[in-house]
């Protein structure tokens, strides 16, 4: 399984991970749609290769307010670049996007999400040969995907080779959900991503880089993930200090992969 951290479209700290040994970056989708393309040519540049990207559309898609013309304008652009950078995975969390209104029901709400990965979505990544993973994320940030089997029960129907799911250790841990569960996952999770999901409270941090001295086993995580076959894993957290955080982690981490 690659290690990798995710770093917005930030070209130093892509050099940083990649000094480290770091086998990957995982960007920001709606950053590299906004970023001039001489920025995105010079992330390239790095050599640091680009596996993911992360906060896939700000464009609402679930509600009144949706606008399918300009979902359909954006996803073309993001999606070209993705392609040019070599990013294999976009991975959809998106928590005010698809935040389901006052007032809609869970199933509507979650409907429109299916609707919008099978018939926006879905052409675009068969067109380019680009996976999107569903990411569930912790009730205080979403009312929409949850859990982990929430995420797999929209991709069942949605349908496609192309929608799959991600696995976050944070919103797992905070939630109570059983790392031993993603055994039975295997075929839906195709990427994930870690950290220490439980800091010192004193860091004011929601999560931070892991290090070797953490209480969490992050054993517990990744030895189901690899089990299952997830090819890649990014570290998604709050920073300290970016140079040593990165550092620290990968030494605990690397040899876990």
């Amino acid at each position: 399984m690659k290690i990798g951290a995710c770093v917005g479209t930030n070209v130093d700290s892509m050099r940083i991970i990649k000094a480290i040994g770091y086998d990957y970056a995982e960007c920001h989708c709606q950053d590299l749609v906004k970023k001039p393309m001489e920025y995105i040519e010079e992330m390239k540049a790095t050599g640091l290769p680009v596996l993911a990207a992360n906060c896939f559309i700000g464009l609402r898609v679930v509600g009144e307010e949706r606008d399918d013309e300009k979902i359909r304008e954006y996803l073309a652009v993001l999606f070209e670049r993705a392609a040019y950078l070599g990013i294999e995975c976009l991975v959809f969390g998106s928590s005010g996007a698809r935040r389901i209104p006052e007032g809609m029901s869970l199933e509507e709400g979650r409907a429109q999400i299916v609707d919008f990965l099978k018939r926006l979505v879905v052409p675009y990544a068969k067109k380019y040969d680009i996976k999107v993973a569903i990411e569930p994320l912790r009730p205080a940030e979403c009312n929409a995907v949850n859990t982990v089997a929430d995420g797999i029960e929209i991709a069942k129907k949605v349908d496609s080779p192309y929608v799959k799911v991600l696995a976050d250790v944070k919103h797992m841990y905070e939630q109570n959900e059983d790392f031993k569960l993603l055994y039975d996952y295997k075929g839906w999770i195709i990427h994930a991503h870690t950290s220490n999901p439980d800091p010192d409270p004193s860091l004011n941090k929601k999560r931070i880089y892991p290090k070797a001295s953490d209480k969490f086993n992050q054993l517990d995580f990744i030895e189901p993930l690899k089990a299952i076959g997830v090819e890649h894993c990014s570290i998604e957290a709050d920073v300290i200090d970016f140079p040593a955080d990165a550092a620290a982690a990968f030494e605990a981490l690397k040899p876990l992969f």
